[in-house]
């Protein structure tokens, strides 16, 4: 029986900006990141202070052209401590670890994650996924893009892989990816598993397919 929270990978998740109570707490964090009382921060929004309280209450929410605007903010304001997170799990992470830009684009790995995934890292940085790993991999890669992980929409994935190493045995491999907001990019931080077969076998049993995805619309509250 297919796991109750799985979702088919080529669904879009469901957009419920309006009922998100993380926008209460973003819109507070922005504000508080830049250094803004809500009069300064209603007055760069073009809305009064009162309305910028309601929101941060949770009483109302910003229109989608203001709830865009906030985001970008929050992207802006948060660039520079989430790049140095993501440097500072690059070194001390227990897990491998590689980041996986927009086309599926390696960018970077920790030093364990060439020997998990069997692979050679030099020859991989900045190449995409694609074409790589063989077939198997590129068509579950193309599902794992489509199911919005550089769009902002997904919480984390969790996706099964199979591919042959430099030696050319057959390995599985179980990915747990995480988006990141920077600038104007999203990346994805993948932390990487080998598994057996019958891990792999299990994972698909129950997910339906070898990417599960959960949105943030979907995440326990």
């Amino acid at each position: 029986m297919k796991n109750p929270a799985y979702k088919s990978v080529s669904s879009r998740p469901t957009q419920s900006l309006r009922n998100e109570p993380r926008w209460p707490r973003l819109i507070r964090q922005v504000r508080q990141q830049m250094g803004l009382t809500q009069a300064a921060f209603a007055e760069m929004m073009g809305v009064k202070q009162a309305s910028v309280s309601r929101w941060e209450n949770g009483h109302d929410t910003p229109s989608l052209a203001q709830r865009q605007r906030i985001t970008d903010l929050w992207r802006a304001a948060d660039a520079p401590r989430l790049r140095q997170q993501l440097k500072a799990r690059m070194i001390y992470a227990p897990n491998p670890i590689s980041i996986v830009g927009r086309g599926a684009h390696f960018l970077e790995f920790s030093n364990s994650f060439a020997r998990e995934a069997g692979v050679t890292t030099d020859q991989l940085r900045g190449c995409p996924v694609y074409g790589q790993f063989g077939d198997i991999v590129d068509r579950t890669t193309e599902a794992w893009e489509q199911s919005g992980i550089f769009k902002g929409d997904i919480a984390f994935t969790l996706t099964v892989l199979t591919l042959t190493d430099v030696a050319g045995q057959t390995i599985h491999l179980k990915n747990f990816d995480t988006p990141y907001h920077l600038d104007d990019e999203i990346v994805s931080v993948c932390e990487v598993k080998r598994i057996d077969e019958a891990e792999y076998e299990q994972h698909v049993r129950a997910y339906g397919a070898p990417v599960f995805s959960l949105s943030y619309d979907d995440l326990p509250r």
